[in-house]
């Protein structure tokens, strides 16, 4: 379905190419905005000109006046579905995000576990995924709180090697400071909460 959603998009992209000026931001500086006040001038002078069509330009009369009245209506309802259209498939993508950067560390977690157990095949995929982890790239980003619940639960019920670090300064004259630690996949777990303790194989 979002396929060919995107596909009738760039379809109305294309037929919009032929009507379409290519301005830069200095060009659309140079051009006439509407706003609500100068929309309600340009709907009164259509009224009134209606009525009183003498008083047009040569080059001007009511039927191109309202042809052009026209397509600027149709194209701002345009605009305004596309910003909505925009901003729902921002939200769906973010989620969709999300979702895949949980899932991949999950799989990683897994092969790596399996790689330290030398199941066969497995440290090859341990290698070519964890090249993703050097210089810090990854690793230093900082975990969702979804993931780090979980990562909590599975390394407390024994399920997962890990250690998760959370530490939470509340703001005072210079300000606060919420820091979040998310280390799994390790051979040892450490855990601190009211009291401190520490799990090993």
């Amino acid at each position: 379905m979002i396929d060919s959603m995107t596909g009738d998009i760039l379809h109305m992209i294309e037929e919009l190419d032929n009507f379409a000026a290519n301005l830069r931001a200095l060009d659309r500086q140079r051009h006439n905005g509407v706003g609500l006040k100068h929309l309600g001038f340009i709907e009164a002078a259509f009224r009134i000109s209606s009525k009183f069509p003498q008083y047009f330009p040569h080059w001007l009369n009511t039927a191109k006046f309202k042809r052009d009245l026209d397509i600027f209506n149709a194209v701002r309802s345009l605009l305004d579905a596309t910003r909505s259209l925009e901003e729902k498939a921002w939200n769906i993508n973010i989620e969709g995000s999300d979702m895949i950067y949980t899932n991949a560390p999950e799989y990683y977690s897994q092969v790596q576990d399996a790689a330290k157990r030398r199941i066969d095949s497995s440290e090859t995929l341990y290698a070519e995924l964890h090249g993703f982890f050097r210089h810090g790239a990854m690793e230093s980003e900082e975990p969702t709180q979804k993931k780090v619940k979980r990562d909590v639960n599975a390394i407390l019920k024994g399920k997962k090697d890990g250690e998760v670090i959370i530490k939470n300064i509340r703001p005072k004259t210079t300000g606060g400071k919420h820091e979040v630690i998310d280390e799994t996949f390790k051979d040892s777990a450490s855990f601190k909460e009211s009291e401190e303790g520490e799990i090993r194989e």
